[in-house]
């Protein structure tokens, strides 16, 4: 163990001794006498002041003359201005002052005294109180208003009504409508137009008014009626009508009767007993 630490430190020594010996080769090789430039420079220095001043000395002297002559004049052209004469402001003065004593010596009037509200207070106070009562009855009200509840209204079903209107309708405008009979040997052919106005038969395609008066005759007034027909009252009308058989089938009176029917303007079946 000793001779490791021997060892150690003879090798610390040594690279001591060669760090010192690099270092000091080192700053040989690069230090320079810094001395003798600083000498150097006072000199130069020294010499470039002296020969600056020898220069300075030699130049020739400013002539200030004109500029004296100058400022001179400018005195002089100052000094001959005419200064305006001094404006005397003393009325001016005078006068405001007088407006000051002036505004000074007037005298507001006194401003009346606060009325006194004492009583009308007293009044608002005795009507506050006597509607107090009322508002209290307001208030009652309304809350009894708030929490009523309005009961739901029974649906009314109204079409019994409505036919028996219509029917004391068709026979205020029709007052023979109760004498109003079918025709023996068939089944709608009326005796007369009872149920309201006819409607305008020659509105179905192939019924000229000639034919519609022929219908007529026959106790077809309505369209309802013609729209109600069998088979076996088609041929019983076609039967009754000498020049214009067959049209009956040929122009559809059937369906054109029923749309015809369907109309606002035509009259309605009138209801059974």
């Amino acid at each position: 163990m000793g001779f490791l630490l021997a060892k150690i430190l003879f090798l610390l020594v040594l690279a001591a001794t060669g760090g010192a010996l690099f270092a000091w080769w080192w700053f040989r090789r690069h230090y320079q006498d810094v001395t003798l430039d600083y000498a150097r420079s006072r000199d130069e220095w020294a010499s470039w002041r002296e020969s600056f001043e020898e220069r300075l000395a030699t130049r020739p002297a400013v002539d200030l003359q004109p500029i004296t002559q100058r400022l001179a004049s400018l005195e002089a052209a100052v000094d001959g201005l005419e200064i305006l004469e001094r404006v005397d402001l003393a009325p001016v003065q005078a006068r405001l002052e007088g407006i000051e004593r002036r505004i000074g010596e007037i005298r507001l009037p006194e401003p009346p005294p606060p009325p006194d509200l004492a009583p009308t207070e007293k009044r608002l106070m005795a009507i506050e109180h006597a509607l107090f009562p009322v508002q209290t009855r307001l208030d009652e009200l309304e809350s009894a208003i708030r929490d009523f509840r309005m009961p739901a209204p029974p649906t009314l079903d109204l079409a019994p009504v409505l036919e028996r209107l219509a029917d004391l309708r068709l026979r205020l405008e029709n007052p023979r409508a109760r004498t109003v009979k079918v025709r023996a040997g068939s089944r709608n052919l009326l005796s007369h137009a009872g149920h309201g106005k006819p409607d305008d038969l020659t509105r179905i395609k192939g019924v000229p008014k000639v034919l519609e008066r022929t219908l007529h005759k026959v106790g077809v007034f309505y369209f309802w009626q013609i729209a109600e027909w069998l088979p076996e009252d088609v041929r019983q009308v076609d039967a009754r009508l000498a020049d214009y058989r067959g049209v009956i089938e040929r122009d559809h009176w059937v369906s054109q009767a029923s749309e015809l029917a369907a109309a606002p303007t035509a009259a309605h079946r009138p209801l059974e007993h």
